[in-house]
C-alpha cells in the first residue's frame, strides 16, 4: 500500500467521502454532522492522508490544525474500508496523523466521534485518548463522544 496525500479533484477521494457520509448519514442525522468538507482539503491547517492500493484509496485520515485558547489538531475523517479492518490500517493512519502532529508541533489532539462507534472509541482509548468536554464550535449533543491526547512530553 501506498501512502498518498488527499486531493479534492481525485475521484477515489471523492467516491471515498462520499462512502464515509452515507455510513455516517444512517447511524446520526444530518444534522449531527460535522464532517471535514472535501473543499477543505487544499486549506493550508490541513494534513489528510491515505492508503491507496491498485483498488483505490481504502483508509484515510485527517487533522485539521485549530485554535480555542490553545493550538490543537482536530482528528477527522479517519476510515477504513469494510473489507480492509482487522489489518491495522487504522492505528497505521492514526500513527502517521500523530507523528506529523509531533513535527509540526502540535501540542493536543482532539476529536468528536459518535457514541455508535464503539471500535473507533476503543481504538482511540488504546492510542491513549481520554474522554473530555466538548470543544471549537461543537454544541453539547448526546450523541458525540469528545477525546483527546495531549503530546507533551512533561
Amino acid at each position: 500500500m501506498q501512502l498518498v496525500d488527499l486531493k479534492p479533484d481525485d475521484p477515489s477521494v471523492r467516491e471515498l467521502f462520499a462512502e464515509i457520509d452515507r455510513l455516517m448519514n444512517t447511524l446520526y442525522p444530518i444534522a449531527s454532522d460535522q464532517s471535514l468538507a472535501l473543499e477543505e482539503l487544499n486549506q493550508p491547517n490541513v494534513r489528510a492522508v491515505g492508503l491507496r492500493n491498485e483498488e483505490g484509496i481504502v483508509a484515510c485520515g485527517a487533522i485539521v490544525k485549530q485554535f480555542d485558547k490553545t493550538l490543537y489538531g482536530e482528528l477527522k475523517r479517519l476510515y477504513v474500508k469494510p473489507q480492509y479492518r482487522g489489518k491495522g490500517l487504522s492505528k497505521r493512519i492514526m500513527q502517521i496523523l500523530l507523528h506529523y502532529a509531533g513535527d509540526a508541533q502540535i501540542p493536543l489532539i482532539r476529536l468528536e466521534t459518535g457514541v455508535k462507534q464503539e471500535k473507533a472509541i476503543n481504538l482511540y482509548e488504546s492510542l491513549g485518548f481520554e474522554r473530555c468536554e466538548r470543544f471549537g464550535l461543537y454544541r453539547d449533543n448526546p450523541l458525540s463522544v469528545f477525546m483527546s491526547l495531549s503530546l507533551n512530553k512533561e
